[in-house]
């Protein structure tokens, strides 16, 4: 497989990669605000009766509630650090830019195509020369 292979099979792998990771941020963002509400139910130190927790039943929904919080932040950081590589990873169309640019390169480094374009670019600058002077002499007779 040579670069340009390498880079069409890139931009097809971009486009179902950007997606994965989209749905995979959701979920953890859905995850963390789930967390958040399960940290918010065991802030609340009482019992069903409303009344006060005492003794290992306090200390449990103190470390049940400490664990929530712990899972929110991590489920926040992973949804920012997979969001930020989806970010940064280039979309379908971008990666086969590249591949025509790095093709294009070749193409014009090559020998044989610079044989081919150096006399054709004396002949464009010749023909713009001589429209020019043309325009110039249509205007000098206008006026």
């Amino acid at each position: 497989m040579n670069s340009l292979s390498l880079l069409i099979y890139f931009a097809g792998v971009v486009g179902n990669l950007a997606s994965f990771l989209a749905l995979i941020t959701v979920l953890l963002i859905l995850a963390m605000i789930g967390s958040i509400i399960f940290w918010v139910i065991y802030h609340d130190e009482t019992d069903s009766l409303w009344h006060p927790l005492k003794d290992d039943a306090l200390v449990e929904c103190r470390k049940t509630r400490e664990l929530w919080r712990k899972r929110a932040f991590n489920f926040a950081l992973l949804a920012v650090f997979i969001g930020a590589i989806n970010a940064i990873i280039p979309s379908r169309q971008t990666v086969l830019l590249i591949a025509a640019s790095e093709m294009g390169e070749k193409v014009l480094n090559n020998e044989k195509v610079g044989q081919v374009i150096d006399p054709s670019i004396d002949l464009i600058t010749t023909w713009m020369k001589n429209e020019t002077a043309e325009i110039k002499k249509k205007m000098e007779t206008k006026q």
